[in-house]
C-alpha cells in the first residue's frame, strides 16, 4: 500500500505541475499578447523554455535539498497527506480555469496540507502542523500585503513615466514598451518556473522520506528536469482564458501601463523569490499590477464587477482547497 500511495503521489504531483503551467500561463503572456508585443504563440513558446529553465537550475541547484518548510509524517499518512493535498490543488486549478478566474497554486498547496493536517486529526491518525513557519507567513504577507503594495507601486509608477514621455511620439513609446513586455514575459516566466521547482523538489523529497526509499542528490536533478519538462509542455498548452478575463475585462491598459505592470511584477518576484523568499502568487501580483497602471485613467477602463470575482476567488481559494483536501483524506483514511 505504501509504494501504491507512493506512485499515486507521484502521478499527482506531475498533474499538478502540468495544471500550474497551463493555469497561470497568462500572467506572463496575456499583456504581451493583449498590447501586440507578442503573438499568442511566440508568448506562449518563450514562457514555456523559460519555465523550463527556471524549474530545471533549481533542481541543478538545490541538489541535496531540505524541506525546511514542509513536514509531514512518515509512512502511509504522510503520503495520504500529499496525495489528498495535490489532488485537491489540481482539482481547484481546473475549476478556476473553467469560470475563467486567476487564483493562487501556492495557497491551493497550504490551505491543502492545513485541511489534510485537519483531517488525519479528526480520524485518529496523529495530530501534525505541517509548516515549520507560522501562517501568516505563507497567508497574511503573500495574499493581503503583498498584492496591496505592488497595486500601490503600480498605480504610482504611471505619473513619473507619462511625465517624462510627454512630447515622445507615441509610436515610440509603444516600440520601446513593448521591448519591455517581451523582456518582462521571460523573466516572470523564469521566476516563475524556479518557484513552481522549489516547491515540486520540496514535496517529492518528502514523499521519498515519507515512503522511506533512499534519497540521493541526482535523484532530484532528475526529477526536477522531468518535472521542468511537464511544466514546460503545460505552459506551451496554456489557455486564453484566464488572460483574457484580467487583460480584457478587468482593465483596459495601452503599451506603456502594460510593460509598467509586468515589470513590476517581474521586479517583485525577483525581490520576494531570491531576496526575501517569501512564498508568494504570480497570479495575485500580476493581476494586482496590472489593476494598478490602469485604474488611475480618465476614462472608465475598469469593470468593478470583474475585480469583485477575482478578489473573492483569491480569499475562497483557502476555505475550497481545506475542504477539498480534506474531505479527499477524509475518503483515503479507512486505507491508512
Amino acid at each position: 500500500m505504501t509504494l501504491l500511495l507512493f506512485a499515486l503521489s507521484c502521478i499527482a504531483l506531475i498533474g499538478f505541475t502540468f495544471v500550474t503551467g497551463f493555469h497561470d500561463a497568462p500572467n506572463a503572456t496575456a499583456i504581451p499578447v493583449k498590447t501586440r508585443a507578442l503573438t499568442p504563440k511566440v508568448a506562449l513558446r518563450t514562457s514555456a523554455l523559460f519555465n523550463f529553465l527556471g524549474m530545471a537550475l533549481t533542481g541543478l541547484a538545490l541538489g541535496s535539498v531540505t524541506t525546511h518548510w514542509l513536514t509531514v509524517p512518515q509512512g502511509k499518512t504522510g503520503l495520504g497527506m500529499i496525495l489528498a493535498t495535490l489532488t485537491a490543488a489540481v482539482m481547484w486549478g481546473l475549476i478556476t480555469w473553467w469560470f475563467r478566474m486567476p487564483s493562487s497554486s501556492t495557497h491551493a498547496l497550504i490551505s491543502g496540507l492545513a485541511g489534510a493536517a485537519w483531517a488525519a486529526q479528526t480520524v485518529g491518525l496523529g495530530r501534525f502542523n505541517p509548516f515549520s513557519e507560522p501562517l501568516t507567513t505563507f497567508l497574511i504577507i503573500p495574499l493581503v500585503l503583498v498584492p496591496l503594495v505592488l497595486f500601490c507601486f503600480s498605480w504610482a509608477a504611471v505619473f513619473p513615466f507619462y511625465g517624462l514621455l510627454q512630447g515622445t511620439y507615441p509610436a515610440t513609446v509603444n516600440r520601446f514598451s513593448r521591448i519591455i513586455l517581451s523582456l518582462a514575459n521571460s523573466l516572470i516566466s523564469l521566476v516563475h518556473g524556479v518557484q513552481t521547482g522549489q516547491r515540486a523538489v520540496v514535496i517529492y523529497a518528502v514523499l521519498l522520506l515519507s515512503a522511506g526509499l533512499d534519497v540521493a542528490p541526482t535523484t532530484y536533478v532528475i526529477s526536477a528536469i522531468f518535472l521542468a519538462m511537464v511544466l514546460g509542455l503545460g505552459t506551451a498548452r496554456g489557455s486564453s482564458r484566464i488572460g483574457y478575463t484580467f487583460a480584457h475585462q478587468m482593465v483596459r491598459v495601452d503599451p506603456l501601463r502594460g510593460a509598467i505592470a509586468q515589470s513590476s511584477t517581474a521586479l517583485a518576484l525577483v525581490l520576494l523569490q531570491f531576496f526575501l523568499n517569501t512564498p508568494v502568487s504570480s497570479s495575485h501580483l500580476s493581476a494586482s499590477a496590472v489593476l494598478g497602471s490602469g485604474v488611475n485613467q480618465r476614462f472608465a477602463a475598469v469593470r468593478l464587477k470583474i475585480v469583485v470575482r477575482i478578489i473573492f476567488t483569491w480569499v475562497i481559494t483557502l476555505p475550497a482547497c481545506f475542504i477539498l483536501s480534506a474531505v479527499l483524506f477524509l475518503a483515503l483514511s479507512p486505507l491508512l
